[in-house]
């Protein structure tokens, strides 16, 4: 009877250890299948719909400027301020995830360096140099992209007027708003799935063949990588660059008067990567991956994102004059993008790399 109970009692702890082994492989299945899924949305429900849209409304710009060069009035010129801006934000979003194609073939300072060479693009104007698409694209990045369509169209202090605007200035305009959007076009095509080469797949098939990420850690590194990259960018040189020259004319957008709309969607750029969302669509998502291990962790990310974000609205002027009349505010803004860029940095990451295995 003793010999019995022995062999039923080791019986019973060979099933537990089964059961117990194969709960863990369960658990290991269902994080990676998770860990998939967030990667496929990545790319499907946030990156190229994106990228998408910039150069959807790069085209809207493009053809407003068309439409401005034929009947060059103050109408004409605020559709394309307008199409300016929408683009723009468009733009400073997808910089929450500023990595693969967008880095390796600097189509980021080719479209957005700053600030602006104020004086070589005079220069330029006042020159005789031919001012053709593809001469326009052999410039310097500080020549061209958003910020020299800006100055023509906003000028300086934003009071520029359809009649300031010169045939030379034209002529320079409608090769910067074609050359912006050829970039906005090679930019989508080099994520379209249905495009040879594409990183889609790159990203996808991570850990699975793709040549650029031998896992799916590497996939997450890079996307918190650039999530933290942009809080500092945003709080530690966009924001304190003219903030500690007491300088205006080294803010992103000073023309335009738009710079505190390019910081907020640049923040809003690192919650739509955290939730996996745009234009309304929501994904499988990193904050959805943290919260099945870690609620803790990921209500204080989204709490953090949320407080950063919120903090814009204490700066009630623009930020050319916030920097001087507004310097508390600033600096609420700024603490508020440094926490959530060290709980980025630290938190989240060493999240991703304890968590995700493979």
């Amino acid at each position: 009877m003793k010999n019995i109970f022995i062999a039923a009692f080791f019986l019973a702890v060979i099933a537990m250890a089964g059961c117990k082994k194969d709960n863990t492989t369960n658990d290991q299945n269902a994080t990676a299948s998770t860990e998939q899924n967030v990667l496929t949305d990545f790319a499907g429900v946030l990156v190229n719909p994106n990228y998408q849209d910039i150069q959807a409304k790069a085209l809207i710009m493009n053809n407003a400027i068309i439409a401005f060069n034929t009947a060059p009035n103050d109408v004409n010129l605020e559709a394309i301020r307008t199409a300016w801006k929408d683009t723009r934000a468009a733009w400073e979003q997808c910089e929450g995830f500023l990595f693969g194609p967008v880095e390796d073939f600097d189509y980021d300072p080719t479209m957005d360096d700053w600030p602006l060479n104020k004086a070589d693009l005079d220069n330029l104007i006042a020159s005789d140099n031919p001012l053709g698409v593809a001469d326009i694209e052999q410039l310097g990045t500080t020549l061209k992209g958003f910020h020299a369509i800006e100055y023509i169209i906003f000028g300086v202090g934003g009071t520029q007027k359809a009649a300031d605007i010169t045939d030379r200035d034209k002529v320079y305009l409608a090769s910067l708003g074609q050359s912006l959007y050829n970039t906005t076009t090679e930019l989508r095509n080099s994520w379209d799935p249905t495009q040879s080469n594409n990183f889609t797949a790159q990203v996808i098939n991570a850990g699975k063949g793709s040549t650029r990420f031998t896992t799916r850690k590497d996939v997450f590194l890079a996307l918190v990588g650039s999530m933290a990259d942009i809080c500092n960018e945003v709080a530690n040189e966009k924001m304190q660059t003219p903030f500690a020259a007491q300088d205006s004319t080294l803010d992103e957008s000073s023309f335009s008067h738009n710079s505190v709309n390019d910081f907020r969607n640049n923040i809003t750029g690192v919650l739509n990567a955290y939730k996996c969302q745009y234009g309304g669509v929501t994904g499988h998502s990193l904050s959805e991956l943290v919260a099945s291990k870690n609620t803790s962790l990921d209500s204080r990310i989204q709490a953090q994102i949320s407080a950063a974000i919120s903090s814009f609205s204490g700066i009630t002027t623009t930020y050319e004059k916030a920097i001087y009349s507004q310097q508390t505010q600033v600096k609420n803004v700024q603490a508020a993008i440094r926490t959530l860029k060290e709980t980025i940095e630290g938190d989240l990451s060493d999240f991703v790399n304890v968590n995700i295995k493979d």
